[in-house]
């Protein structure tokens, strides 16, 4: 291990030990919870130290910057998990913090336990579920959260190759018939802000294979704002651009973008690359910069990472949707070297949230690097991912990649064989 990457274990490790030992939602706790809090049983206290260190690696330093909330959406579903109106969030809870624990740990006890937690969270969300559809109280934050977290469990350990789908979709067709009044301190907004990257990876893995709900109605329809977060203005183009590329790797068409769109589209997304890098420097910040001394590129913080990555993977989705050459196109190499460069400061820094953020950036990179080392090495990411124990995700890449190579429409490339990579090096914490 290098002295970069034992200095950001020993940070982590500092950070999950603190929030382990106080009660991590202490100055979080709205006083409406406290007498929830009060009566908290010695479970739900170890629960909260699971859940603790789940949160230090699963969140990121900066996110909150865009979206303008002191803390996100995964700090604040411990409150709602305690406020006594749906068992089945406190179970989701309970299992995908001792599965990520377990996960951590190597303890198949551990693991059994919370697929037991998980097993019970299914049942009870499907009776909250059965009655939303016909009661008036229709369906609400909690239920959205439970299925959300239910995709980080599969994420995390997965039971079948669909489920970690299942759970993303499941979620998101639930905001078609979420009354707005849900969105409590900005939760329910934070969650579609998930979900969205979520699916735009779903809907590349899928190459055109039909989704079980309408992914653009989702993506684009299913809530409405004035002004968008920085990020997600991106992602709305980078989804956009997703859809076309799906749409093409099914053979279901052969359009892609045509002159016009393709003009558009790049002058859209390089204005806002121009707006990002002069609201750093109106704040005398930096995005990146490259260490002179190690040679490595390193970022503002992590979620300036993530954005410089999606910049990347919109450009790289451009270059191959376009009819003509663009100006981005120029930099092809770099753009996928950028996406590394992201990965690789994720995993230094042991930033868990890459898992779930980065894989579809990085699937463009396994899948279109214009040299092999760059796809063999967005391969080891995954291969290292998934001893890590995030199955539910590489079992898509895999599955993706294998489809890939079936259709390769370039022969003369070498073929980066998913199963000669992608099989864990460490022992899985799951029930035989």
């Amino acid at each position: 291990m290098t002295s970069t990457a034992r200095h950001g274990m020993q940070k982590r490790k500092k950070k999950c030990s603190q929030q382990s030992q106080g009660l991590v939602w202490e100055d979080q706790v709205e006083p409406r919870y406290a007498s929830y809090i009060n009566t908290i049983s010695e479970q739900s206290m170890i629960t909260e130290a699971f859940y603790g260190r789940f949160l230090a690696y699963f969140t990121s330093q900066g996110d909150g910057k865009d979206i303008r909330n002191r803390v996100s959406w995964l700090h604040r579903l411990p409150q709602l998990s305690v406020d006594g109106t749906n068992g089945a969030l406190t179970l989701a809870v309970q299992a995908t913090a001792s599965s990520y624990c377990a996960i951590e740990t190597d303890n198949l006890s551990l693991a059994r336990y919370a697929r037991d937690l998980y097993g019970r969270a299914i049942q009870t969300h499907g009776r909250f579920l059965a009655r939303s559809r016909t009661a008036k109280a229709g369906v609400t934050i909690h239920m959205i959260s439970t299925s959300v977290l239910f995709s980080f469990f599969e994420a995390i350990q997965a039971t079948n190759a669909d489920a970690y789908r299942s759970h993303i979709y499941g979620a998101a067709k639930m905001f078609e018939v979420t009354n707005p009044k849900e969105c409590t301190d900005g939760v329910l907004c934070q969650i579609f802000f998930h979900l969205r990257t979520q699916m735009a990876f779903v809907q590349l893995t899928s190459q055109g294979q039909k989704a079980s709900v309408d992914i653009k109605d989702v993506l684009h329809n299913a809530l409405s704002y004035d002004e968008l977060p920085m990020f997600q203005r991106l992602v709305t183009h980078f989804t956009a651009l997703a859809d076309v590329y799906s749409e093409l790797q099914s053979a279901r068409t052969q359009r892609r973008l045509d002159i016009e769109e393709a003009t558009n589209v790049e002058t859209a997304v390089e204005n806002l690359w121009a707006e990002y890098k002069l609201t750093a420097s109106v704040q005398n910040e930096q995005i990146t910069w490259r260490d002179t001394d190690t040679n490595i590129t390193q970022y503002r913080d992590a979620f300036t990472a993530l954005v410089c990555a999606y910049f990347s993977a919109t450009r790289i989705l451009l270059y191959l949707l376009s009819p003509i050459p663009l100006p981005c196109q120029l930099d092809a190499v770099e753009h996928h070297q950028s996406i590394l460069d992201v990965a690789h400061h994720m995993e230094t820094h042991l930033i868990g949230c890459a898992y779930m953020r980065m894989a579809a950036p990085l699937l463009l990179v396994a899948l279109h690097g214009p040299k092999v080392e760059q796809r063999k090495k967005s391969v080891e990411y995954f291969q290292r991912w998934d001893s890590k124990g995030m199955r539910g995700i590489t079992t898509l890449v895999v599955d993706c990649m294998h489809r890939h190579l079936v259709k390769r429409v370039s022969p003369e490339e070498e073929p980066i064989h998913p199963t000669n990579h992608l099989t864990s090096t460490r022992p899985r914490a799951h029930a035989p």
